[in-house]
């Protein structure tokens, strides 16, 4: 992987799922990594596993605007500037719009929406405009289309496409990129450690992710886009045929999504792969 060799990145929401299946993938890389998340001790077990690696840790939560600008700072000052960096942490809600508390929505807005804003702004104001930089967001289906209980979550991702598009567009030609990652079905703990409405934790992996991809393959699939420059792009099973679906046929997709969405997706599947 040449193409990583002496690259400077960070990545934020690194302690586990895809975030630290980008650590594993990039640490033979010759790259230099900056690792970030809320869970100091997670972040020292990666790093101890990495130990031959280039890896500087740098604890933060994207949710504590307060401190944001002064860790994107002390993030810079570790490789002196970054030439990709994944605003990778994000967290779920998994409840009915009317049983779910505004604080709760909130909070979701704050993770996965506000805080890879705020992180972005200090990035833009710190660049050096002859370097490239390289932002790497990661979406979800759900920033595509909407489904039952997950309204708060598909708010956020939805706010984040179209932020970081007109960011993308605003930018060209002046060494930004814009990279949209939309993972599908990917076995990660963020429906264990995501929220019910009453903003209770929620304690259990939901069906389609305990199926779903290993965040290692996700993260190869993701360095392999991004080695071909792609500006957006799904990686997952099957699933992630729903996003053009949805664009094709949006009157069917959203048949498919009102009730029981997972198992109308899998009888589409089995369906178009005659078994």
């Amino acid at each position: 992987m040449g193409f990583w060799v002496g690259k400077r990145i960070w990545i934020v929401g690194a302690s586990t799922g895809i975030g630290a299946g980008l650590v594993k993938m990039l640490s033979g890389t010759g790259a230099k990594l900056v690792i970030s998340a809320r869970n100091e001790h997670k972040l020292r077990e990666l790093q101890l596993t990495f130990r031959s690696v280039s890896i500087e840790v740098l604890p933060l939560d994207v949710e504590d605007f307060m401190t944001l600008s002064i860790r994107v700072n002390e993030a810079w000052k570790f490789l002196d500037g970054f030439d990709y960096v994944f605003l990778n942490a994000g967290m779920s809600v998994r409840d009915l719009v009317s049983d779910t508390q505004i604080e709760v929505e909130r909070k979701i807005m704050d993770i996965n929406f506000w805080g890879p804003v705020a992180i972005t702004r200090e990035l833009l104001r710190k660049r050096n405009q002859e370097s490239e930089l390289h932002l790497v967001l990661t979406s979800s289906l759900s920033g595509k289309y909407g489904v039952p209980k997950l309204a708060s979550y598909t708010a956020s991702k939805h706010a984040m496409q179209g932020y970081f598009d007109s960011l993308r567009a605003e930018t060209h030609g002046a060494g930004i990129f814009i990279h949209l990652v939309i993972p599908g079905f990917v076995r990660t703990d963020i429906t264990v450690a995501g929220l019910r409405g009453d903003g209770s934790t929620n304690g259990r992996m939901q069906e389609a992710l305990a199926g779903g991809m290993d965040p290692v393959d996700c993260a190869k699939g993701i360095l392999s886009g991004l080695e071909r420059g792609k500006e957006e792009f799904v990686v997952g099973g099957f699933e992630r045929f729903t996003v053009l679906l949805n664009r094709l046929f949006p009157r069917l997709m959203k048949k498919i999504i009102r009730s029981n969405p997972l198992q109308h997706i899998k009888k589409f599947q089995r369906s178009w792969l005659g078994k």
